[in-house]
C-alpha cells in the first residue's frame, strides 16, 4: 500500500502555516483521519495507515509544530486552537466528516475535537486514553518536560535520546525504579530512532500539545463527547495501568471499551474491525 506525502497551507492563529500530512486508500472511499501521540508525527504511525488504507482514505497529519508541519507562534496553545487549525485543515481538503483515530495526545485532540465540532467527526476510535489523579498528574508536570533548548556541547541531544530510550523502559520515562518499569519488550531502534527525531524537530516546544493534553486527561472531559466512540485498550501500551483505569468510571453508552491483548498485528486487526462497526451503525440508523 503506497503512502505519499503533501503539504497544504492554512491559516492557523492569525498566521498561515504549511501543514504536512501523509495518505493513503482510494480517494472514494469513507474518510478517515489519524491524529498522532506527541512528539512524533504521521511518520509514526505508517503501520496503522497501512492497515485502514484497505477501506479508507486514510489522511494523517503533522499536528503544528511536530513533524514537519509549520509551528504556530502563539503560546500556551490549548486543545481547542488544535482543534480549530484540524477543521481548517479538514476544510481546505474538502473533507466534510470522517472517523477520526487518535492515539495518547491526539486522542485527546479527537475528544475536543468531537466536541466542538460534532458535524465533522462521525466517531471517534481512540488508543491510549489516560485518566491521570490530580496528584500524578501534577508530578507529570513537575518532571516529564525537561528543558531541551540547544546548548553549545549538544547535551540537549543526549538527553533527547536518553528520554527516546527511557520511553519504552519506564512510565514515567523519568522514574527508573522498578514501579515504573515496563513489561512490554523493547521496540526496534527504528522506533526508537523516530521518537528522538520527533523530540528534535518539535525542538523546545516539544511539550506543547503534550501538556494540553496532559491536563485533559480526565474522563469528565471524555464523556462530554456526543458522538460515539470506541476506545481499544491495549496491554502491551506504556500507559496501559492508567487505561484500565477507565473501566471503573461510569461512561455513557455511546462510549465503548474494548480490550486486546495481542500482539501488534492483533491490535490493528482489533482497530480496523472497531473502525468498521461505524459503518455497519450508520446503515442501521439509515
Amino acid at each position: 500500500m503506497e503512502i505519499s506525502r503533501h503539504f497544504v497551507k492554512i491559516s492557523a492563529l492569525n498566521q498561515k502555516i504549511n501543514v504536512h500530512y501523509r495518505t493513503a486508500g482510494e480517494s472514494h472511499l469513507p474518510k478517515l483521519i489519524v491524529l498522532h501521540p506527541s512528539p512524533l508525527s504521521s511518520e509514526f504511525m505508517q503501520g496503522i495507515i497501512e492497515q485502514f488504507a484497505a477501506e479508507y482514505h486514510v489522511v494523517a497529519w503533522d499536528l503544528p509544530g511536530y513533524g514537519d508541519s509549520d509551528k504556530l507562534t502563539q503560546s500556551s496553545l490549548s486543545l481547542v486552537d488544535y482543534s480549530n487549525c484540524l477543521a481548517t485543515f479538514m476544510e481546505v481538503l474538502g473533507i466534510s466528516s470522517a472517523i477520526i483515530y487518535g492515539n495518547a495526545t491526539g486522542a485527546q485532540l479527537a475528544i475536543e475535537f468531537a466536541k466542538l465540532f460534532p458535524q465533522k467527526s462521525s466517531k471517534l476510535l481512540l488508543e491510549n486514553v489516560a485518566w491521570f489523579y490530580p496528584q500524578e498528574r501534577e508530578t507529570l508536570l513537575a518532571n516529564y518536560f525537561p528543558d531541551l533548548s540547544p546548548k553549545t556541547d549538544g547535551s540537549h541531544l543526549a538527553l533527547m535520546w536518553k528520554m527516546a530510550n527511557q520511553l519504552y523502559q519506564y512510565f514515567p520515562w523519568y522514574d527508573t525504579s522498578a514501579q515504573a518499569k515496563l513489561s512490554a519488550p523493547m521496540p526496534s531502534q527504528e522506533v526508537i530512532m523516530q521518537t528522538f527525531k520527533g523530540y528534535l524537530k518539535a525542538g523546545e516546544r516539544y511539550s506543547d500539545a503534550y501538556i494540553a493534553a496532559i491536563n485533559n486527561e480526565d474522563p469528565k472531559q471524555l464523556a462530554a463527547v456526543p458522538i460515539p466512540v470506541d476506545i481499544l485498550v491495549w496491554q502491551h501500551s506504556i500507559i496501559y495501568h492508567y487505561c484500565q483505569r477507565l473501566y471503573d468510571v461510569e461512561l455513557p453508552e455511546n462510549i465503548q471499551i474494548h480490550t486486546e491483548s495481542g500482539d501488534l498485528m492483533a491490535r490493528y486487526k482489533q482497530l480496523v474491525l472497531l473502525a468498521k462497526n461505524q459503518n455497519k451503525r450508520e446503515t442501521t440508523c439509515h
